[in-house]
């Protein structure tokens, strides 16, 4: 996209335009190995990261204070590519109700190397709600735990969603996805404690005591925990609870399971 000379948008039958909304589709997302980041809290993350930046994309009528025009300084002064959007253009590829005229183009290209892990590790298993990933990822970094391993990736990392809800620390996280089983290996490999948060577990979480390097998994709310994370040397830890609620929200689960882990 940086070799388009389109300095505004304001026209739906812009290709840059149609690019962008293509990008609402997982598919394009990972073939193009692009998505897009909205907002400003979610930009200051990103500009601070490792991530190559494409284009980012403004209108004024939706700014809200000085603060999005000095982002946007940074923005210039790093060199990327500045495009002004007409509002009525910034509000169809906006996903939200009130956009502050902020988006950024970025690509998705850049990996954590999962092999020189340190540290607890949070492994969101086949979750499916980019609300609930989202909202686990910036959990964790409240916690310190900077490590986020995706078990059989379902909901694209890289989905608009799921960087709102993370409030853009996905950008400042190391985040990696593969399968169960090469995630096994590698935890196996590097020695970690493997702990299940599971409602049926053996061990009260609040009473568990863990290593230095473990690694929480944290399963989806209809279908909990992958059966291949049962077959491994494991800990099935429970979370106390009462009056028959015998199912949390997974990001409510899992943060409740880094607090009790890390406190």
């Amino acid at each position: 996209m940086k070799n388009s000379q389109n300095k505004h948008i304001s026209s739906f039958n812009n290709p840059e335009y149609k690019f962008l909304m293509s990008l609402r589709k997982n598919r394009n997302r990972k073939s193009e190995m692009k998505s897009i980041a909205e907002g400003y809290r979610e930009n200051t993350q990103l500009i601070n990261s490792k991530y190559e930046i494409d284009t980012l994309y403004t209108c004024n009528n939706f700014f809200m204070g000085e603060n999005n025009e000095e982002l946007v300084n940074r923005f210039i002064n790093k060199d990327i590519r500045i495009v002004e959007v007409s509002e009525k253009i910034f509000k169809e590829i906006s996903y939200r109700d009130r956009p502050d005229g902020i988006i950024s183009l970025f690509n998705t290209s850049y990996k954590t190397n999962p092999n020189k892990v340190n540290g607890p590790i949070l492994i969101p298993d086949q979750i499916e709600k980019p609300g609930n990933l989202g909202t686990m990822i910036r959990t964790s970094k409240s916690f310190g735990i900077n490590n986020i391993f995706l078990s059989d990736e379902v909901t694209d990392i890289f989905n608009p969603n799921v960087i709102r809800s993370s409030i853009g620390h996905i950008f400042n996280t190391n985040i990696w996805s593969g399968s169960n089983q090469e995630l096994i290996s590698i935890l196996e490999k590097n020695h970690y404690q493997i702990l299940l948060l599971d409602p049926d577990g053996d061990k009260d979480i609040e009473e568990f005591n863990p290593s230095l390097n473990w690694a929480l998994v944290v399963g989806a709310e209809q279908y909990g925990i992958s059966d291949p994370w049962f077959d491994i040397s494991h800990s099935a830890l429970r979370i106390r609870s009462t009056n028959n609620v015998d199912s949390l929200n997974a990001s409510t689960a899992a943060a409740i399971g880094m607090w009790e882990l890390t406190k």
